[in-house]
Formats: structure tokens, C-alpha cells, sequence
């Protein structure tokens, strides 16, 4: 049962996620994932959702990494997230990815763009182990950013939140949704709302062949009632600042997380479970040189790409710490360098849980081993933005001098 922010249960001090510095809260983290990767293959099979591990992770302390020192947190870097982020994905990469909007959340506090009073009262609320999920895409309009879901006064003058979204990755894990909507003034704006708060409707419906537990199914909201500190601008025309940047290089390192994943699952299978072909030269398959050929390649690519996505959480972090935050310039070459990162961390995570299947024949296709979710679930990890485009921003970058796109879903 997922912890709700209204419950009395948040008081006692069994449900409070540990503190510590960020070094700390990372250390907790291997005994969860090491019981996720325990769990991960029959629940996928089986579409079984995590509520335990969501809880589990509270616990550790990780989801507040992003709260700065004043505010009560631990001051953690864009590169503890990301490192987290891996580590989890190497469990589970639903899980990881169903946090995505948490973390997220974090991060747009930290853009010059939020406000100090929506620092002060998030943070905390953040701080205290709230799980935040969010309700962005809606179902009708020409692209995802198009919006039927609005944030109106009612003939008393209560605002309420009205709308549906066909996306809302981690809701049903979460104890607060961080909405998209447009206000009376059509601006932009983002709604935070309890879950279980009267006119919130959760449904468990994403039906994608990958990336299956992420509980990113649909909400529909009904007249909810929306206080004036729960109702955020979100942009203010310019470029959307670096959390969208951030939200980019998390998918790569959920990537990166799932060919770590396979890189364990190959070791693990090939040691207990394989045999070498008939017409091998090898006693096992622990001694084939085509199977220790193929583990070796997808540590290779495992390696290169958590590399790729910390040294671009390095380039976040100089960002983010430095004066150019604002600067148009600065905040294009970390895209780039991000979309780089995502366009080559996904090809590897998806070239290594193809080369599994060269560790173990046509054994290492059972549905009880399950070992094709690293597939499906990388393929669908990359198909939420076009890696074309990431190319294509790139080499424009680089030749013409042209800025990527400047929304958030590049």
C-alpha cells in the first residue's frame, strides 16, 4: 500500500526516509536493488506493481538527494541522481522510470525559474518523503503539450482542476500529481494535488508491450478542489530551463541502468544455466569463446554507457551550479551534450539486450527467465523521444550554430 501525504501514518517516525549526506543515502540503495533484480523478471511477467520497492526507496533517503542544505535536505548533485537512477534501473527499470516525475519536480525548484515560496513549501514537503508522480499528456491535441485540462475558479471562487490525461507515469505509486493545465489567463500553469483527494480517478490502463510497471496509465480529474499554493507557472516563454534537460538524461540513464541489468542476467545465466553449442570446442559455456565474447561486448556496453550519462550529469551540475543557468547558449551546449549521451546510451542498452540471446540459444528465450524485458523494455524507453532527432539536433548544433529544441520533450 502505497504511504499517502494526508495520512497520520506520515507522523510516525517507521514511514520517515532516513537522512545522512548523499553518500550516505546511496550507500542504502544496493540491498533494495539487489531485491528488485530478485523480483523484476516474474514481476513484469506477470504485470505485477511494485508498490514495495516505491516504499522500500522512500526509505533510503534517495528521493530527497535534490533538496539543497537550507532546505533541510542534502545538497545531492545531478550525478547522485543519475547514479541512483542507474543503479535502480539495474534492479528494475520501471521503477526507476516511475520516478522520473519526482525527481523531475526537484529540479525545476532548483531553476532560477521557480519561486522562493514554492521552494520553501515543496522542498519540505518533498524532504519529508512525499513521492510525487505527475498527469502531463493529454489525450486529444496535435502534439503532448496540447492542453484540454484547465485550472478555473468556480462561481464561489474556488479553483478546480478539470481534465484527462492519457499519460501520468508514477501516479499510482505517488502520494501527490504534479498536473499540467492552463489557468483562466491561458498560461501555462501546474496543478499538485494529492491522489486520493476527492475527484482524482487513477486508472492502471498503459498497455505498452515494454516498460509495463511504470504505472503511467490515465487520470482523469473532476472538479478537484486546487489550493493557491498547490497552482505553479510553469514557463515563462523563454527556453524551458534546464529540468527539461534533466528529464532527457534520466531516460538515458534508465538505458544505461537496463544494460547493466542484462549485463548481470548474461553472467548469471551463463554460469548456471547455459551450455555451450554442440559443435563447440568448450566443456561449458562459461568457456566458449563466442559466449565469453558476447558477455564481454555487453559489459563494454553497459560501461560506456553509464559513462556517457554521468559525464553528461556532470555537465547539468556545472550548469546548474555556475551563473549561466539563464544563459541561452549554455543551456543549448548541455542539451546537446545530453542528447548525445541519450542517443548513444539507448543504442548500446538496446544492441546489448539483443546480444543476450547469443549467450544461451534458444534456452535463454523462456517465458519463465524472461529475459526479453530488457529488450522491450529499452525499445520502449527510446521511443518516447526520436534518437533521428537527437542526431539531427546535434549535427545542426555543431555546423550551423542552431540551438534544439527548445520544449520539453527533447
Amino acid at each position: 500500500m502505497t504511504l499517502r501525504l494526508e495520512s497520520t501514518d506520515r507522523a510516525e517516525a517507521a514511514n520517515a526516509p532516513l537522512g545522512g549526506a548523499p553518500a550516505d543515502r546511496l550507500a542504502r540503495l544496493p540491498e533494495v536493488v539487489a531485491e528488485l533484480r530478485r523480483a523484476d523478471a516474474e514481476a513484469e511477467r506477470d504485470r505485477v506493481l511494485q508498490y514495495w520497492a516505491v516504499e522500500r526507496l522512500r526509505r533510503t533517503g534517495v528521493l530527497g538527494l535534490r533538496v539543497p542544505v537550507r532546505y533541510g535536505g542534502p545538497g545531492g548533485s545531478v550525478r547522485d541522481v543519475v547514479s541512483a537512477v542507474v543503479q535502480i534501473a539495474r534492479g528494475s527499470s520501471n521503477v526507476a522510470q516511475a520516478l522520473r516525475a519526482h525527481f523531475g519536480f526537484s529540479e525545476r525548484l532548483l531553476s532560477n525559474r521557480a519561486l522562493e515560496s514554492e521552494r520553501m513549501h515543496w522542498f519540505g514537503v518533498i524532504d519529508s518523503g512525499a513521492v510525487l508522480g505527475n498527469a502531463i499528456t493529454d489525450a486529444k491535441g496535435r502534439t503532448p503539450t496540447s492542453t484540454g485540462t484547465t485550472v478555473l475558479a468556480d462561481t464561489s471562487g474556488v479553483l478546480r482542476l478539470n481534465g484527462f490525461k492519457f499519460y501520468s507515469t508514477g501516479t499510482l505509486y505517488a502520494d501527490l500529481i504534479a498536473v499540467s493545465a492552463i489557468d483562466a489567463d491561458g498560461r501555462d500553469v501546474q496543478a499538485v494535488v494529492p491522489v486520493d483527494r476527492a475527484g482524482v480517478e487513477l486508472y492502471d490502463d498503459w498497455d505498452g508491450f515494454g516498460q509495463r510497471l511504470t504505472a503511467s496509465g490515465s487520470t482523469r480529474f473532476t472538479d478537484v478542489e486546487v489550493a493557491p499554493v498547490e497552482v505553479t507557472t510553469v514557463s515563462d516563454g523563454r527556453h524551458l530551463g534546464h529540468s527539461t534537460t534533466f528529464l532527457q538524461l534520466y531516460l538515458a540513464a534508465v538505458t544505461a541502468g537496463i544494460a547493466g541489468g542484462v549485463l548481470d542476467d548474461a553472467v548469471d545465466f551463463v554460469r548456471e544455466r547455459a551450455r555451450p553449442a554442440a559443435h563447440s570446442l568448450a566443456d561449458t559455456a562459461r568457456e566458449d569463446p563466442f559466449i565469453v565474447e558476447a558477455v564481454g561486448e555487453i559489459a563494454a556496453e553497459a560501461s560506456a554507457a553509464e559513462a556517457l550519462v554521468l559525464n553528461a550529469a556532470d555537465a547539468i551540475d556545472r550548469l546548474v551550479d555556475g551563473e549561466s543557468q539563464d544563459d541561452p547558449a549554455a543551456l543549448a551546449e548541455v542539451a546537446v551534450e545530453v542528447a548525445k549521451a541519450q542517443l548513444v546510451a539507448e543504442r548500446l542498452a538496446l544492441s546489448a539486450a539483443a546480444r543476450l540471446f547469443d549467450t544461451g540459444g534458444a534456452s535463454a528465450t523462456s517465458r519463465a527467465l524472461n529475459l526479453d524485458r530488457h529488450w522491450r523494455n529499452a525499445r520502449t524507453v527510446a521511443s518516447h523521444n526520436p534518437l533521428a532527432y537527437k542526431a539531427h539536433a546535434s549535427g545542426n548544433y555543431l555546423l550551423n550554430g542552431v540551438s534544439p529544441p527548445a520544449n520539453g520533450y527533447f
